[in-house]
């Protein structure tokens, strides 16, 4: 507009003919470039409309001819021929078969496309009635259980039984197994040898800190990105619908607000259900009943009572010092050796080292600290090879002896055996505990501190307790719960204790049991001893560092009280476990074998067991037994005759209480072949292995025809 006001006032007609040039000329050039763009334009539709027109004649003649098909028709051919030769159950043939004509209506370009897609993918993915075909040599199972793992006699048998009986029944229906036992003893490796053993395939997976049922029972197709769970992807990787599904670390199942994986578990793990599960995402049921469910945990006590209701507990406690020695010549020293790249011609490990490897290096209940310890070795013999070969030195045989060993896995972690190698002082106790990490040893220390004044409580000697100004503590400035009172019988009954080592609540409430129990025995004694009654007590538990808890300490409690007040120390290798209750009845414990383990490891001679824990200890294998004589009490009398020298203490003054004690003392002799005496030992040659007596005549007939059937009297 500005060109064109710019002619029109231009008075002299040459300056106005050159301004119309110009403008003649912007316009023509415009004119060009759209002409130009159209062109363009029009040559690129009209190319991409006569390629469209031309493929979609090319696909019309190959459809004629019968040499192409249409893409959709190319799927559902394909997933027909997906489960072709498979067996499906009538609802999901009838849902694959509206999902079929569901995908034929549906645009390619569609998002509901490719959910149909993915979901018709895992429906055909699944091995409808496609089974393995199981090895049923009972032999052959023996003999591959035989060779992954060295011991478990007890554990390799039910596992023979659960495969026997599913042959016999062509069925794995039934209790699931799991193996429950600390860290490092073979839980999973058995689950791999059960499906060697079966020639099944094998899946597992873990769920400890599992909290979403989707992985579980996966997602509803209403969700972005939905898929299956964990079930449902076994059966697809594996291609078969009786595999062995390895559910580890069941215990450690987590539980949040989006649900609860165990109550999902009790629909898989029951036989009764699982024939019929139905996942979220593929909405049709699936029988998982042909599966073989293996579960693991380390602890029993953190899973759900309906969900361990529906599963066989194989416990397995751990492996002493003898197994761990074959354990580490026919397994752990050739796998390490292999995985490292050292061969047996460039290292050799003494026994002597292996020995003390063991001994003061590796005291768990497994043999994963062990393999960690000879995985070291291997290394630093890997990185001297190099270094030689580097240097082109000729390579020299590592020898690793007694001399050498620090210098390949460092010191020791275990300085001494015990806490108290030689006679432990009075107040000293050895009892024994369950942890997860398998059996250990547990010392009860006490120690009294007397009150002022209190010289008689304290044998003549008087304890004076200073404040922090250094002025002398009257009674009535001690803490009200460390005051002494007056029973209503007249003597002492206000003695305290304080306890300490990171106790429980219930080894804390153990320990109250103890002293009152201990009180009320030494005035049974009638000695006239009241140090219990008028002194301050600390007990303590060492390793303070470890949280400890359970009832299983009380005798050891009671025992460390009494040793104390009597001022004599208890017999040497000796050891005790057992519940004790304010009547002085010794209750049943749980963990024998562990604790047996922890003793041998400990050197613990004499052992003080719950009457009710017979059966348990009579269950174990001879060479567990070895040099082991056992008591076992109903009462804390016999207790009391067990842990002291009759020379040093009162004796009773009544005939002990409760039912008569039981001692079982084991050859004292170990066999020369580990194997051989666990083989042995299966037969039932409890016989030469041990000999029971009884303090007492007056024996149940129950009881006596049980024990009968348990060492072949």
């Amino acid at each position: 507009d500005a060109f064109r006001q710019a002619v029109l006032v231009e008075a002299r007609a040459k300056k106005r003919l050159e301004k119309v040039l110009d403008i003649v000329r912007k316009d023509l050039d415009l004119a060009r470039r759209q002409s130009r763009a159209k062109t363009q334009t029009e040559e690129k539709v009209s190319k991409e409309q006569r390629q469209a027109m031309l493929t979609a004649q090319m696909h019309a003649i190959m459809r004629e001819l019968g040499i192409d098909k249409d893409e959709k028709q190319v799927l559902v051919a394909k997933f027909r021929d997906a489960v072709g030769n498979k067996v499906l159950p009538p609802e999901a043939s009838k849902v694959l078969e509206a999902e079929l004509a569901k995908l034929g209506m549906l645009e390619p370009a569609s998002s509901e496309f490719s959910v149909c897609r993915t979901y018709l993918e895992w429906l055909t993915a699944v091995p409808w009635g496609q089974y393995t075909e199981e090895n049923r040599d009972i032999k052959h199972a023996e003999k591959v259980l035989d060779e992954d793992h060295y011991g478990l006699e007890d554990v390799k048998e039910r596992i023979l039984e659960f495969i026997a009986v599913s042959f016999l029944k062509d069925s794995v229906q039934g209790k699931i197994m799991c193996l429950a036992g600390p860290p490092g003893v073979g839980k999973t490796s058995i689950g791999k040898s059960i499906a060697r053993a079966l020639d099944r395939k094998f899946f597992r997976f873990s769920v400890g800190g599992m909290h979403d049922v989707a992985e579980l029972r996966g997602h509803r197709r209403t969700y972005v990105g939905a898929m299956p769970g964990k079930m449902i992807q076994c059966l697809k990787m594996t291609e078969s619908s009786n595999p062995v599904i390895l559910i580890d670390e069941i215990d450690k199942l987590g539980r949040d607000f989006r649900g609860d994986p165990s109550s999902a578990f009790l629909e898989i793990l029951d036989p009764e259900q699982n024939s019929n599960f139905r996942d979220h995402y593929l909405d049709v049921p699936v029988d998982l009943s042909r599966a073989l469910f293996v579960c693991t945990a380390n602890v029993t006590d953190t899973i759900p009572g309906p969900l361990l209701d529906r599963m066989e507990v194989i416990r397995i406690a751990g492996y002493v010092f003898e197994e761990k020695l074959a354990i580490a010549k026919d397994y752990l020293i050739p796998q390490t050796g292999e995985q490292s790249g050292v061969d047996p011609a460039n290292l050799e490990l003494t026994d002597e080292a292996l020995r003390k490897m063991i001994a003061d290096y590796a005291r768990e209940a497994g043999v994963r600290q062990l393999r960690k310890l000879l995985e070291k070795v291997n290394r630093k013999v890997a990185l001297k090879m190099v270094r030689q070969k580097e240097e082109q030195e000729t390579q020299e045989k590592t020898v690793v002896g007694l001399d050498n060993l620090a210098q390949f896995i460092g010191q020791p972690p275990h300085l001494s055996h015990r806490l108290y190698s030689g006679c432990a002082p009075p107040g000293v106790v050895m009892g024994l505990a369950w942890t997860q990490l398998g059996g250990a040893s547990l010392f009860i220390e006490a120690i009294g501190h007397g009150r002022p004044g209190s010289c008689e409580a304290a044998g003549g000697i008087e304890f004076v307790t200073n404040d922090a100004g250094g002025k002398k503590k009257e009674p009535h400035d001690w803490p009200v719960e460390d005051r002494g009172r007056k029973g209503t019988d007249g003597h002492g009954g206000g003695g305290s204790m304080k306890v300490t080592g990171q106790l429980g609540e219930v080894m804390s409430e153990s320990s109250q049991v103890s002293l009152t129990y201990a009180q009320l025995f030494m005035r049974e004694l009638k000695v006239g001893n009241r140090y219990l009654e008028e002194t301050l007590i600390h007990l303590h538990v060492p390793e303070g560092s470890v949280p400890k808890d359970g009832p299983s300490a009380g005798i050891t409690m009671a025992s460390a009280l009494l040793s104390l007040a009597l001022k004599a120390p208890i017999v040497q290798d000796l050891a005790m476990t057992g519940e004790l209750t304010l009547s002085g009845n010794v209750l049943r414990v749980g963990g024998i074998k562990e604790k047996v383990i922890a003793a041998r490891r400990e050197g613990a001679k004499t052992l003080v067991l719950p009457r009710l824990n017979e059966s348990d200890f009579l269950e174990l294998k001879d060479y567990l037994r070895v040099g082991i004589t056992a008591h076992f009490v109903d009462h804390y009398d016999d207790v009391y005759r067990l842990a002291f020298d009759p020379s040093a203490v009162p004796p009773l003054p009544f005939a002990p209480r409760g039912l008569p004690m039981v001692t079982i003392k084991a050859s004292a002799e170990a066999p020369d072949d580990l194997a051989d005496e666990a083989k042995a030992s299966s037969a039932g040659s409890d016989v030469a292995a041990c000999a029971v007596w009884r303090c007492s005549a007056a024996v149940g007939s129950e009881a006596a025809a049980l024990r009968a059937r348990r060492i072949g009297a």
